[in-house]
């Protein structure tokens, strides 16, 4: 894999920026393809029940009884959580040697990692209801998913965005 050799520019700013676009690339591949595509089209789960989990996540069973409204802010908080993930990591790049000589592998690791974090520490600790086990074939494509639309994403924009 490609060697980065040296760091962001040391602005917060550039950091924070980068942390934003990454969120909001990250979420809009999230949205498009795991909301609209995996859980709409093949599972049959309307987008807004999908965005109203990630709300009940803050607010608990009442976001499935608040229409469009908590379908908001479902989204929102997708969004805020996608670019605190993209923040994290594009801090960590820029603070760890190992991870900048290897920021594509590493952006594979913490997709891997953040799907582990959300998956047995946020949403337990969430006002979320429990979800059945996944079966096997959804299993992978959740894991793949936080590979490369949250990632793999991170990765190519660290790699771009380097001095």
């Amino acid at each position: 894999m490609s060697t980065i050799a040296s760091t962001f520019s040391n602005s917060r700013n550039s950091l924070l920026r980068l942390s934003v676009i990454g969120g909001l690339i990250s979420g809009f591949l999230h949205l498009v393809i795991i909301q609209g595509i995996v859980f709409g089209l093949i599972l049959k789960t309307p987008i807004v029940s999908s965005l109203q989990f990630a709300a009940s996540g803050l607010i608990g069973d009442a976001a499935f009884a608040g229409g469009l409204a908590t379908a908001l802010l479902g989204l929102v908080l997708d969004f805020i959580m996608i670019t605190i993930m993209a923040g994290v990591f594009i801090f960590s790049v820029d603070r760890i040697p190992l991870l900048r000589r290897h920021v594509i592998v590493g952006s594979f690791l913490y997709g891997f990692g953040v799907f582990i974090v959300m998956n047995f520490i946020v949403l337990p600790l969430s006002a979320a209801p429990t979800l059945p086990a996944p079966p096997l074939w959804l299993l992978i494509v959740l894991i793949l998913q936080h590979n490369l639309l949250i990632g793999l994403p991170l990765g190519i924009l660290v790699q771009r965005n380097t001095r």
